[in-house]
């Protein structure tokens, strides 16, 4: 039974309720489906209007979004995220920093789910839906995220959901970070930025403290150092120090793993399994070849180079014509360019720890903490050098074809 009041319409249910404030024209024949269709089309309709008769005001927004998110060094903290990709860390707005966006910027939607779970591919979806409802405009966003371990079997149903929940966290946060304008939250980011990072003077309490952070997920300083790419505490700077808060942030809001953000790379058989290990080793000046293979060269050029010092057949006396094969404790060295001896120059010394951290498959930015003070810029200098020594002679001469 429809009765027309003006333009409102009163519907008299299946069940005998009596719905009011649908919009004209409303079939009561359609059934249940089409009434909640209707009464989510006007609830919409009617946050549009008054969008449009209340508009924002982008200059609070700006400064409410400022005020917010620096409330506190805690409270910036935990406005960044950063992931580690390919040696360079991307930094950027959290989703606590997006959820203050999204309401101070006021007048629109936002809305998060889970949309498809695969466990043949073994990926969870979700989608994540921003509406300005002022210019009624909308911007979705969907993420995928493995939802299994890396021997590739499949997660239990209870990681299964937490992985999800992290997945819509992010879409949640991209379709947020879209629809906003970036002037908007721009400069309350650099405010973050500038509020974690502090005074200078501060940074060796604030270096301590990130490893602490790291300990309680498991991870040593040996992985956050290999992941940053440098060689020490003492190298961590201002910009080193805001992405290890990103980074701390992303594994607490689950946007990311231990296993995804600190990888550990398998050493080779005699190699220290770790960044620390490889720089005692150079400090104990352990130059020796770092693969079996390498070593099983230099016995054999060592073997050559002893068979043609001797003439065929002219045996000294009282020594047998075919002598047994030496022992590796009476090898004589090995005929290879030997570095001369450093007699405690401090240059020659340089270049020969570069030229050891070659081969002992570190990065040219680990240069020892010494080298970058002030007054031994000549030292650093050397030791880069030595490095790229060492890389010349392992690069391929032009024309060359390397065989398996």
């Amino acid at each position: 039974m429809n009765q027309h009041t003006g333009r409102e319409i009163e519907v008299l249910t299946k069940d005998g309720e009596l719905v009011t404030g649908l919009p004209e024209g409303y079939d009561a024949s359609s059934g249940n489906q089409n009434l909640a269709v209707n009464l989510a089309r006007a609830e919409i309709d009617q946050q549009i209007a008054t969008a449009q008769a209340l508009p924002r005001s982008i200059a609070r927004a700006v400064q409410n979004i400022m005020t917010l998110a620096t409330l506190d060094e805690e409270t910036a903290k935990e406005c960044i995220y950063a992931l580690p990709r390919g040696g360079k860390p991307i930094k950027g707005p959290s989703i606590r920093l997006a959820e203050i966006i999204q309401s101070q910027y006021g007048n629109n939607r936002v809305g998060t789910r889970v949309v498809h779970v695969d466990r043949i591919e073994k990926y969870v979806e979700a989608e994540g839906v921003f509406h300005d409802l002022e210019t009624n405009s909308a911007t979705t966003s969907r993420v995928r995220r493995r939802i299994s371990d890396k021997g590739g079997k499949l997660l239990t149903e209870d990681m299964i959901i937490v992985t999800g929940n992290a997945a819509a966290s992010i879409a949640k946060r991209n379709a947020i970070l879209g629809g906003v304008p970036k002037g908007v939250w721009r400069k309350a980011y650099a405010e973050v930025e500038r509020v974690i990072v502090g005074d200078v003077t501060t940074m060796a309490e604030k270096r301590e403290d990130a490893m602490k952070a790291f300990a309680a997920f498991g991870v040593t300083p040996e992985r956050i150092f290999a992941a940053l790419e440098i060689g020490g505490l003492a190298d961590i700077n201002l910009e080193h120090y805001t992405t290890l808060i990103g980074m701390h942030q992303a594994l607490r809001s689950g946007e990311a793993t231990v296993e995804e953000m600190f990888p550990v790379a398998k050493p080779k058989a005699d190699q220290p399994a770790d960044l620390k290990g490889k720089l005692d080793k150079l400090a104990e000046g352990k130059d020796q070849p770092s693969t079996a293979g390498e070593q099983a060269a230099k016995q054999k050029e060592t073997q050559e180079s002893e068979a043609g010092s001797s003439p065929a057949g002219s045996d000294a006396p009282g020594k047998q014509a075919s002598t047994p094969k030496a022992t590796a404790t009476e090898q004589k060295p090995s005929s290879a360019p030997v570095p001369p001896a450093d007699d405690g120059d401090p240059i020659a010394v340089a270049t020969r720890l570069g030229r050891a951290a070659y081969r002992n498959d570190l990065s040219e930015r680990a240069v020892p903490a010494d080298y970058k003070q002030k007054g031994r810029e000549a030292e650093k200098a050397a030791w880069i050098a030595g490095f790229r020594d060492e890389a010349d002679k392992d690069a391929p001469e032009p024309g060359s074809v390397e065989e398996d």
